[in-house]
């Protein structure tokens, strides 16, 4: 047998193909040690050669990165501030500190009091128009609400006890106020510039995280008539407003005006009848009194304005019987998802029209049958273009002497009165304001993004666009780790404040998991995602009756051409729905710095994670459960 060659072809076929390998020949006489047997036990040298690899290959290899060597931790610390301490901004809270591990929750409000809305308006007779049962947090029910409609002392003093619950009370700082925020790139973190309201000191605090829950209704609102405030102020008596009510307003046998004909208007009008000398209702917009916001409700009355009281079995039933608590919200729940769903809110709809008919029937019941007062208070617009009011007992003290209806605009406020546009001047001691808010669909201060541009310049009345155009009523585009709670397009048909709240938090909890757990620092929603859910806005409520010819706090403007802000462009289910399952390919993220910079999954560390160093038994098994308890349609899901 011959000697071995000292070179080999460069392919080896029907092995590797035509792919370029590394070789190894041997060099020595027949006989020598090789890897053929028939070789002579000479000793042979091995030569090998490295041939040029694919440049595919070595990019590969090029590439490779080794992680930190870390364990693969899903709680990094998370530092969130909250905007706002009303029911927005409370559920949120409460909802983050449970659903993000390893976070810290700092609110910050300006008023002495958890509540927004139901801290600021004390005035007689306030209480809510929707069912106490309704009125609630879903997971955290009270069973022993004293009305049907609660009044909002009960309902400030309920988010205030879920407060102290979830051992966060020291975690709202109450009488500050929120200057400014501005983010800042390099450490992807918002600087927040805050007021001490009791010391005025200004401080800054930083958060990875930043929320405005400031609440759409938050800002009173002054009409603006010639003597009645600011620098050109004649009155000599004293002026109100209903979110500004001053404990020591004394109006009992006092003649008092008051302005505005919403919700707010109403319910002071007619529980001041009584203790005051006389009450001039001055009404520029009327609206439609509605006995009740959704059909199947109880109908409350000057007499028992809470409607139907709860007895102490009612209460026991809620607590003691499985299944009693859950059917009584579960009706309330259903009437107001689904009687919003029969074609009610599109103008000319035979729904609508219904509706109608069914609210003039029950005013006129309520007047007594008298015709003349009723055409004097039926609105010139759609029933649905502005929010129905229910105002118990308001219809029946309109036809008393101690109350004047003026539908006459207001031409001034003199030194002792209240001046009509026919020349008409009434005498009176005290006005109050129910005059509503400031639009409240951007921020109070400044919040500045990474280019440099104020949000308000943006999303305020006399930015280009002239109104605020969310992702998804939750988020800002060019605004990084910032969420709103309750603003523009987030408040869906058929869903109560507290439970839309609910699904927005959801919603926030996701993403800054997503960020927390993951090689990211920040995220935020791409403009064309942004653009492309407001191009539907607009079309979706083309015929609705919140279009109708009213003005009100739901749009900017009136008419046809008006920008609904306030509602959902859908039902509340269809709202859930598309907050359940976040869009990630809708973001832009940022990455952390060091190793992510280079490889996004850094955070898979030395491939281990906390659960398997957790001496946890359960934790690690959390998958198991008792025999019948398994639900294959959540199995090996979030558990929320």
């Amino acid at each position: 047998m011959g000697s071995v060659p000292e070179t080999l072809p460069s392919t080896l076929p029907g092995v590797l193909g035509d792919k370029t390998v590394p070789k190894t020949v041997f060099v020595g006489t027949p006989g020598s040690a090789s890897p053929t047997a028939s070789f002579s036990s000479t000793a042979a040298t091995p030569i090998t050669h490295e041939l040029p690899i694919h440049p595919a290959l070595a990019a590969r290899k090029a590439a490779r990165h080794a992680a930190k060597q870390v364990t693969w931790r899903e709680d990094r610390p998370a530092k969130i501030i909250v905007v706002g301490a009303g029911i927005g901004g409370t559920s949120t809270a409460v909802l983050l500190s449970q659903k993000i591990a390893n976070s810290t929750v700092t609110v910050y409000d300006r008023q002495e009091k958890i509540g927004g809305t139901w801290a600021a308006n004390v005035y007689p007779g306030v209480r809510c128009d929707i069912p106490s049962h309704v009125y609630q947090l879903s997971f955290e029910p009270n069973l022993d609400w004293s009305e049907y409609y609660p009044k909002g002392a009960e309902i400030q003093q309920y988010y205030e006890r879920v407060v102290a619950k979830y051992g966060l009370t020291d975690r709202f700082k109450l009488k500050h106020r929120v200057l400014r925020a501005t983010w800042l790139q390099a450490a992807s973190k918002w600087v927040v510039e805050v007021q001490n309201l009791e010391t005025d000191e200004i401080f800054v605090d930083t958060a990875d995280f930043f929320i405005t829950a400031q609440g759409r209704i938050s800002e009173p609102k002054l009409p603006d008539i010639p003597g009645l405030a600011g620098p050109d102020r004649t009155f000599h008596g004293r002026i109100v407003h209903t979110a500004l009510w001053p404990k020591d307003l004394e109006y009992e046998g006092k003649r008092v005006a008051v302005i505005g004909a919403g919700a707010s208007g109403q319910q002071i009008a007619s529980n001041l009848v009584k203790p005051a000398a006389h009450v001039d209702h001055y009404v520029r917009s009327k609206t439609w009194i509605a006995s009740t916001l959704i059909g199947e409700f109880v109908e409350a009355t000057g007499e028992a304005p809470g409607g139907h009281v709860y007895t102490d079995e009612e209460k026991r039933r809620f607590h003691e019987e499985p299944g009693a608590y859950i059917e009584f919200r579960r009706a309330f729940e259903a009437s107001m998802q689904r009687s919003r769903n029969k074609g009610a809110n599109i103008i000319g709809h035979p729904a609508n029209e219904a509706l109608r008919d069914k609210i003039l029937k029950r005013m006129l019941e309520r007047l007594g049958g008298d015709e003349d007062w009723l055409a004097r208070i039926t609105p010139d617009y759609v029933v649905g273009c502005k929010r129905l009011t229910p105002a118990p007992g308001y219809i029946e003290a309109l036809k008393t002497p101690a109350l004047s209806y003026i539908t006459e605009g207001i031409e001034r406020v003199d030194a002792t009165g209240v001046v009509t546009v026919d020349g008409t001047h009434r005498p009176v001691d005290i006005i109050i304001a129910a005059t509503g808010f400031e639009d409240g669909y951007t921020t109070r201060f400044p919040v500045i993004g990474p280019d440099g541009i104020d949000l308000r310049d943006k999303w305020g009345r006399h930015s280009p666009v002239g109104y605020p155009e969310t992702y998804l009523g939750v988020m800002a585009p060019g605004y990084p780790n910032y969420f709103t709670v309750l603003q523009a397009q987030a408040n869906a048909l058929g869903g109560s404040v507290p439970l839309q709240v609910e699904i927005t938090a959801t919603y926030i909890a996701k993403a800054i998991r997503k960020i927390q757990s993951q090689s990211y620092s920040a995220l935020s929603p791409k403009q064309d995602a942004t653009d492309e859910f407001n191009n539907l806005i607009d079309p979706h409520f083309e015929g609705k009756t919140i279009l109708g010819e009213c003005r009100s706090w739901s749009k900017l403007g009136a008419g046809s051409t008006a920008r609904v802000v306030l509602p959902w462009p859908g039902s509340f289910q269809h709202r859930v729905r598309a907050l359940r399952d976040p869009r990630w390919e809708d973001f832009e993220f940022v990455r952390r710095p060091g190793g992510a910079q280079v490889n996004r999954y850094e955070y898979f560390g030395n491939g281990q994670t906390d659960v398997d160093e957790d001496a946890d038994d359960e934790r690690l098994t959390n998958y198991l459960r008792e025999y019948g308890q398994l639900d294959p349609k959540r199995h090996h899901e979030w558990v929320e």
